[in-house]
């Protein structure tokens, strides 16, 4: 009769072990989510989860998930903790009460038979975000690129990409009567002179390019600089004395950040202030260049190749005028952060791009204390796509493209002045 039982009870033990999951079928995979968020009311963020596969060639079979665990960790503790679960088909979980200003992360880790997935991490800041505002837009794939304000807030440059690409036509914007000025037929990457009296811009023919000033009060084009390979994102250096731009070789390792003399009395007027690491297989080296005159830096959006969960991200970085061996790391991250603009009245205040929240968005970094600030939120009504983006100043107001559903590009201004206050 022991023995029996002693048989029984091995039995129930080796069966409590046992997983009666769902199996995953031979050849096929468990599914790998990715989680993206939306702010709701205050204190309030939906999660949602997709599985979608995203691959070049043959997809394997994969199969859904029984149970998904949300996960998260508030940046005030270094501790993870399980939030909820969900069962098969729930892809989505409201959270509730979280503090305003507080930066939260959030994971999903999708569970069937004895295999889990983890999806991407993702950030938010929950805040009453600011209503975006809608300046001017464009229709029919001919999109707004690179919008730029001026610095007395009355005009603003951007450029317009003609749908199937090919060269960029470069405009002026007047915000008063709301109208538009041609100012170049070839034209891009353009940013304004500290008074708002000229502006530069690129103009690139193949891989050669030319860099070339705009007078507003004469409404005169003229050539500055020359290169027989391809320019980015020029800018004023201090007292718009000279010119800052990354020009790519396009030869491997061969691409630097370019301080060049406005003066013809210079003898050396192009000098190689910083190398910038090469990155394979990417059409776009750079993402964005900018200048703050109050710290006469320089700061810049760049890949670099490191462990993520995407295989590699974007940083910003960047270095002052004084030092440019010395690297400065403005926003890195295991996201992909892009496209500065240092605030010009307050200029710890850095506006970037980045896809923390799951999608790109609009952030601000304090640099001198560190905060974070989320400034939008965008969804069904558009989406930021960092290759033509344009971010820009003026006061407490930020300036921001985005494409809609239908294939065109707003231009929005957004007040974030409640957001920079607290």
């Amino acid at each position: 009769m022991r023995t029996i039982i002693t048989s029984l009870i091995l039995i129930l033990i080796f069966s409590s072990c046992q997983n009666f999951d769902d199996p995953i079928p031979d050849g096929s995979v468990l599914e790998t989510p990715t989680l993206s968020t939306q702010l709701m009311e205050s204190g309030k963020v939906q999660l949602t989860w997709t599985s979608a596969q995203i691959c070049a060639g043959f997809c394997p079979s994969t199969v859904p998930a029984t149970t998904y665990e949300i996960w998260t960790k508030s940046l005030t503790s270094t501790t993870n903790y399980k939030l909820a679960e969900t069962q098969a088909g729930q892809m989505s979980f409201l959270v509730e009460g979280l503090e305003l200003g507080v930066k939260q992360e959030f994971y999903v880790i999708a569970k069937r038979a004895n295999v889990s997935n983890k999806t991407n991490r993702v950030m938010v800041v929950p805040n009453d975000l600011p209503v975006p505002e809608s300046v001017f837009q464009k229709e029919g794939f001919d999109y707004i690129t690179y919008p730029q304000v001026s610095p007395s807030g009355e005009k603003i440059a951007f450029a317009v990409s003609k749908a199937g690409g090919g060269s960029q036509r470069l405009f002026l914007y007047d915000l008063s009567d709301k109208s538009e000025k041609l100012i170049s037929e070839n034209g891009r990457y353009s940013s304004w002179s500290a008074n708002g009296d000229k502006l530069v811009f690129v103009s690139n023919e193949g891989n050669a390019s030319e860099i070339k000033e705009y007078k507003v009060a004469s409404n005169s084009v003229n050539e500055i600089v020359s290169d027989s390979f391809l320019s980015y994102f020029p800018v004023f250096g201090a007292g718009d004395t000279t010119l800052i731009y990354f020009l790519d070789s396009l030869e491997a390792g061969d691409q630097s950040i370019i301080s060049y003399n406005l003066s013809e009395k210079a003898t050396n007027r192009k000098n190689a202030l910083r190398d910038v690491e090469d990155i394979a297989n990417l059409n776009t080296p750079i993402l964005g260049v900018n200048y703050s005159a109050e710290e006469k830096s320089i700061a810049y959006g760049v890949t670099y190749p490191k462990e993520t969960e995407s295989g590699f991200s974007y940083d910003v970085v960047g270095f002052t005028m004084a030092s440019p061996s010395v690297l400065k790391n403005f926003v890195v991250s295991d996201w992909n952060d892009s496209n500065p603009s240092f605030s010009v009245s307050e200029p710890d205040l850095l506006a970037f791009v980045s896809d923390r929240t799951g999608n790109a968005q609009v952030w601000i970094k304090n640099i001198s204390t560190q905060q974070l600030i989320q400034v939008t939120d965008f969804h069904e009504s558009g989406w930021i796509n960092i290759g033509i983006v344009g971010l820009s100043w003026r006061v407490d107001k930020l300036y921001v493209n985005i494409v809609d559903q239908q294939g065109g590009t707003k231009l929005l201004r957004l007040d974030v002045s409640d957001l920079v206050e607290k």
